[in-house]
């Protein structure tokens, strides 16, 4: 599966939606600038249910078309909430531009997501997905996340992404990043990002634009 926009996670989509632009610039393991660059768009529907677009393109110097692309289609909808807890799962269509051979290149992936918020601003978000396609090819993902709040405008994550693809070997990657929020809902969020799993760090720069209408 493709990297996770930076911040994308269990929150329950604002009244006006979110839209998230990222981008990340970092150097592939032969030495050769990559780049890529992720929407996630979330629209609600109704309180509990929202539609969710999130495609992904990268320039890779490593695979012989020189790109690679994914994108989902889906709906989350909310069976859990608490003043401290959102729980809710997602599922829906994924594409995939390099599909291994004996393998569609559209197939489906479902999504559980959990959130937690504390009093002193601080949450927790994690996200299992389960990608299934055409030929028995799957793969699995796991998205951590901590965020903390030093100032009002202000958001620090923490994040660990776990790739386990049926057909390869798999990725860990870890980034941290700053959000800084304007009054209109508006922020620009940057990071770094790198592998921590004993492979090439591949480690990137990344910088990512929030269209975020929360309260």
């Amino acid at each position: 599966m493709a990297p996770a926009p930076a911040a994308a996670g269990a929150w329950v989509a604002p009244e006006g939606g979110q839209e998230i632009w990222t981008s990340f610039f970092g150097e592939a393991e032969n030495g050769d600038s990559y780049y890529e660059t992720a929407l996630y768009y979330e629209r609600p529907l109704d309180p509990g249910t929202s539609l969710v677009v999130s495609p992904w393109v990268m320039r890779d110097p490593l695979h012989e078309d020189g790109f690679r692309g994914e994108a989902t289609l889906a709906l989350k909808g909310v069976f859990h909430r608490s003043e401290d807890w959102v729980l809710a799962a997602q599922g829906g269509a994924a594409w995939v531009s390099d599909a291994e051979p004996g393998c569609g290149a559209t197939g489906a992936e479902l999504r559980l997501l959990a959130g937690r918020s504390f009093d002193n601003g601080s949450f927790f978000n994690a996200e299992i997905a389960s990608r299934q396609m055409p030929g028995g090819c799957s793969g699995e993902r796991l998205d951590l996340t901590v965020g903390a709040r030093p100032a009002h405008n202000w958001l620090a994550l923490g994040q660990v992404f776990v790739d386990a693809p049926s057909d390869g070997d798999e990725i860990v990657r870890a980034q941290v990043s700053l959000v800084r929020f304007r009054a209109n809902g508006a922020g620009i969020q940057i990071g770094v990002r790198s592998r921590i799993d004993g492979g090439p760090a591949e480690t990137a720069v990344m910088i990512s634009l929030w269209d975020y209408r929360g309260d």
